[in-house]
């Protein structure tokens, strides 16, 4: 009896030991810290000063008579001199006389093709197929609620199915045809008889870009004001408004290089005469124009910086006073959190044995399932991540986009067995 009481004491004694230790160890589990990792990945960024400025044309305004305009050159298009650029109508019902004869000039071309192609033979088959697909393209367009192509699909649509009468044999379809070509040319030439007697065409007077967009600055900032123009000059005329003169209903650019002229905060803008450089526009254009830096002055705690270009003319003919970013530098390397970068601080001997002390950068990542460093230099800094490279890019251990890099800010060390 006594030997069964001292066999239950024992068993029982031990079962608690282990309960003990289980406990134990799963606090001591649930106070160590979890393994916060993420994945480096490659990461470009520019990087510039901000600007404000004005472009600068040599400009010619257009100038018609009062009442409706109406362009025959699209936006950004080429002039030469004496060429037509807009019509200028007397009576508002011109301007829906006017896209009547257009709609009127598509349907007669495509007729005409639809007649020279119907001649030929053609597979019925593949016709088949593209009035079918013409008949989807419609009514997606339509669902869609684009009507920019709407007109120019239903012109396409009909062409393909007088070629398909053409195909089958139907020898009526080339006298209908003939037949709508002869009756639509008669109501062009209505329609251009009775447009003719209410408008009035504006001709280029010499050779240029045109655009619609005339402000009233065409004659007053020109490329003769870029030598003496100084950064209070700059700030004094951007702060002018101008408006378009009344009459003017467009202008000539009659010079392919243009100017932006710009004010920069500070001196030390790292910017350098005869140097290319990427300005980005995102305001009402958005893209990025490559221009040379012409001339650069240093004014109090501002700089004066102009730029010429002889490409993007057309992209560009409506801009005046914009905001930009100036790329001084491009950089490429691996982005990480700000919370994966370490510091150690290193005591460096002179070559005159004095010490100084040095941090050096480093990243840990995971490597099957330990920690090991990688030492890294900074290139840029933001709130938010540190844009890095590794000091020897050609190591064969060193940092790369897609490591697992650690985010624990304690306890690392290299071989120290993470997972």
């Amino acid at each position: 009896m006594k030997e069964s009481t001292l066999a239950t004491r024992i068993m029982i004694a031990v079962l608690c030991l282990g309960v003990a230790v289980y406990l134990a160890v799963y606090l001591a589990q649930g106070w160590k810290e979890d393994l916060a990792t993420t994945y480096a990945y490659t990461y470009s960024l520019d990087v510039g000063h901000e600007a404000t400025g004005i472009l600068i044309r040599t400009e010619i305004p257009l100038i018609g008579t009062n009442g409706y305009v109406d362009q025959i050159l699209a936006e950004g298009a080429k002039a030469a001199a004496g060429d037509p650029v807009a019509l200028i109508y007397s009576d508002p019902s011109a301007l829906t006389t006017r896209q009547s004869i257009r709609s009127l000039q598509a349907e007669i071309e495509q007729l005409q093709y639809a007649l020279e192609s119907g001649s030929q033979n053609a597979d019925a088959a593949r016709l088949d197929a593209q009035v079918i697909s013409s008949i989807v393209s419609l009514r997606s367009l339509a669902a869609q609620g684009d009507l920019t192509a709407l007109e120019d699909s239903a012109l396409n649509l009909r062409s393909m199915v007088f070629k398909r009468d053409y195909t089958y044999g139907d020898a009526g379809a080339a006298s209908q045809i003939g037949q709508l070509i002869a009756d639509k040319q008669a109501q062009l030439q209505e329609l251009s008889r009775s447009l003719g007697q209410v408008s009035t065409t504006v001709f280029a007077p010499a050779s240029g870009v045109f655009s619609a967009g005339a402000d009233g600055w065409e004659g007053t900032v020109t490329p003769d004001i870029l030598d003496e123009l100084t950064a209070d000059g700059l700030a004094a005329l951007m702060g002018q408004q101008y408006e378009a003169a009344p009459g003017v209903m467009g202008k000539l650019i009659t010079d392919s290089t243009w100017y932006f002229a710009a004010l920069l905060d500070g001196v030390d803008t790292g910017l350098q005469s005869g140097h290319r450089y990427t300005l980005d526009f995102s305001g009402d254009y958005y893209g990025q124009v490559e221009m040379t830096l012409e001339r650069i002055s240093l004014e109090d705690d501002r700089t004066l910086a102009i730029f010429s270009c002889r490409s993007r003319l057309a992209d560009t003919a409506m801009l005046r006073i914009q905001t930009v970013d100036v790329v001084i530098q491009q950089l490429e390397g691996i982005r990480i959190p700000r919370r994966a970068l370490r510091v150690a601080t290193e005591d460096v001997t002179g070559e005159d044995g004095s010490v100084s002390q040095v941090n050096r950068y480093y990243v840990f990542t995971v490597v099957r399932s330990q920690a090991w460093g990688q030492a890294v230099e900074v290139l840029y800094t933001d709130p938010a991540y540190y844009l890095v490279r590794p000091v020897d890019q050609t190591a064969a251990d060193r940092l790369r986009a897609g490591d697992e890099i650690i985010l624990n800010s304690s306890g690392m060390y290299d071989g120290k067995v993470v997972r």
